[in-house]
C-alpha cells in the first residue's frame, strides 16, 4: 500500500473498521462509523481530529485500502488553512526560534557541542551518517568509536521535514525536503545512512511519491548498516547482554513492512538480549508521545504528549523487562521525559548504546539529563502561551 497517495472516497463504504483497529482511541463500533462520517463529510468529529497521532494503523485495517490516514492528515491541512495552529506550537515546530531542539542544542555540555557544531562541516564526502534532528539533541549517541569510520553530517536546519508533513504542514514540508537533498547533493554525498525511520520515509517514499524529489544518493537505515557490521565481526560482541529488554517500536517502521520490524529484534538477539513483546506492538504499538502532539488542535499541548508518552511506558512496565530499547532518537527523548514523572517504568536505553555495551563500551548515557533539560526549555518557553488565544500561520 502506498499510505501517501490520497485517501480513496470511492472505495469507502464508513464501515467503521478502521478506526475500530486504532490503539490509541479504543473505539466501539457504533463510534468508529460515526467518526468515519464525519470525516468523509469534512465535519468536525468528536474525538479523532483531536487526539489522533498519525500512526497508520488504521491504513492496515481498512478492508478496502482507501489510507485513511492521509484524509485524516488532509483534514489537518484545511484545518490549519482555516485557523491557523495554536501559538503555543511555534515551539515545536522545526524551522521555529526558539523551539524545543534549538534550546537543548544551545545548553548542550561542551563535548557534545562541539561534536555538533563538527556536523555542520561542508566539505566534499561521499558517505555520511546523517543524524537528523533528534541525535542532534542527543549527540552523546555519537560518542562511541562505531563510527569512527562514518563521516556525521547535518544541522538542526537540515531538518528532513518530517515532522511538518504529518502535521499537514505541507507546503512547509516540500520547500525543507527540497532544500535538505540540495544541501547533500552539493556535498557530492552518494550514500546517506539514517537512524530514523521518518526520515527514511521522507527521502524514500514522501520526497520522491509525494513532492516529485528525488535524491540521487542512496538512502539506507542505521539498523541495516549496523546489523551487517555484527554479523561480519567488524563490531565484535564481546560482553553478551542477557537481559530482558521490550522493545519501543517507531510508529514509521511499520510501513516498511514485518521485515523492518525484525531488523532491531535480530540485532538486539545478536548481543544476547532476550526480548518480551509488549501488548501492543509491532505494527500495533503506541506512539512514544510526540505524535500525540500533531493535530492542530492540541497544537503540541505538553499534556497530551506527556499522557500518551506515560501510556506507552505502562505498557512497557507490564512486560516485566528491564529495559525499553529504542531504535529511534525521538522515542529515547520522549520515553525518557515521560520517565522523570514515572520513575518505576523500566529504564530507556537507544540499541546504540546496547551495542556499545555488548562491544566493550561504555556508553555515556545523558537522556535522562537530555529530558529534563528539554522540560525545562518547554516551562520557559511554552508554558507562558498554553492558554494564549493567538493564532500563527506555518
Amino acid at each position: 500500500m502506498d499510505h501517501f497517495q490520497p485517501f480513496d472516497f470511492g472505495a469507502c463504504d464508513a464501515c467503521g473498521k478502521c478506526l475500530e483497529a486504532c490503539p490509541v482511541m479504543d473505539f466501539g463500533p457504533d463510534e468508529a462509523r460515526r467518526e468515519i462520517h464525519s470525516l468523509l463529510t469534512g465535519q468536525q468529529t468528536a474525538r479523532l481530529l483531536r487526539r489522533c497521532t498519525a500512526c497508520f494503523v488504521c491504513d492496515f485495517a481498512c478492508p478496502h485500502a482507501c489510507r485513511p490516514t492521509a484524509l485524516i492528515i488532509q483534514r489537518w491541512q484545511e484545518a490549519i488553512e482555516r485557523s491557523g495552529l495554536p501559538r503555543r506550537a511555534a515551539y515545536f515546530l522545526p524551522l521555529s526560534t526558539p523551539n524545543f531542539r534549538s534550546y537543548v542544542v544551545e545548553h548542550l555540555p561542551p563535548d557534545e557541542g562541539a561534536r555538533v557544531r563538527a556536523w555542520g562541516d561542508t566539505s566534499r564526502v561521499e558517505e555520511i551518517l546523517y543524524p537528523g534532528c533528534n541525535w542532534i539533541t542527543q549527540p552523546f549517541l555519537a560518542m562511541t568509536r562505531l563510527f569512527d569510520d562514518l563521516p556525521i553530517r547535518g544541522a538542526l536546519e537540515l531538518c528532513c521535514g518530517e515532522t511538518l508533513y504529518r502535521s499537514g504542514l505541507r507546503e512547509a514540508a516540500r520547500r525543507q525536503g527540497k532544500r535538505v537533498v540540495a544541501h547533500f547533493e552539493r556535498l557530492g554525498v552518494r550514500r546517506l545512512i539514517i537512524p530514523c525511520a521518518a526520515g527514511l520515509n521522507m527521502f524514500t517514499r514522501v520526497l520522491p511519491g509525494v513532492f516529485g524529489i528525488h535524491p540521487s544518493f542512496e538512502v539506507v537505515h542505521l539498523l541495516d548498516w549496523l546489523a551487517e557490521r555484527l554479523r561480519s565481526g567488524r563490531i565484535p560482541v564481546v560482553a553478551p547482554l542477557e537481559k530482558t529488554v521490550t522493545i519501543q517500536d517507531s510508529c514509521y517502521a511499520r510501513l516498511f513492512g514485518e521485515d523492518f520490524l525484525d531488523r532491531p529484534r535480530g540485532v538486539l538477539t545478536l548481543l544476547g538480549a532476550h526480548i518480551v513483546e509488549e501488548e501492543l506492538c509491532r505494527r500495533q504499538s503506541l506512539c512514544c508521545g510526540i505524535a500525540a502532539g500533531f493535530s492542530p488542535s492540541s497544537g503540541y499541548h505538553p499534556l497530551d504528549i506527556t499522557l500518551a508518552a506515560l501510556n506507552s511506558l505502562n505498557l512497557a512496565r507490564k512486560t516485566g523487562a528491564r529495559m525499553v530499547v529504542t531504535y529511534c532518537a525521538g522515542c529515547l527523548q520522549m520515553l525518557a521525559l515521560g520517565r522523570l514523572i514515572f520513575p518505576l517504568a523500566p529504564e530507556i536505553v537507544h540499541i546504540v548504546e546496547l551495542i556499545q555495551t555488548a562491544s566493550g563500551e561504555t556508553p555515556a548515557r545523558r537522556a535522562s539529563r537530555r529530558a529534563a533539560r528539554l522540560l525545562t526549555g518547554v516551562a520557559r518557553y511554552q508554558t507562558p502561551h498554553l492558554f494564549s488565544r493567538a493564532r500563527i500561520r506555518a
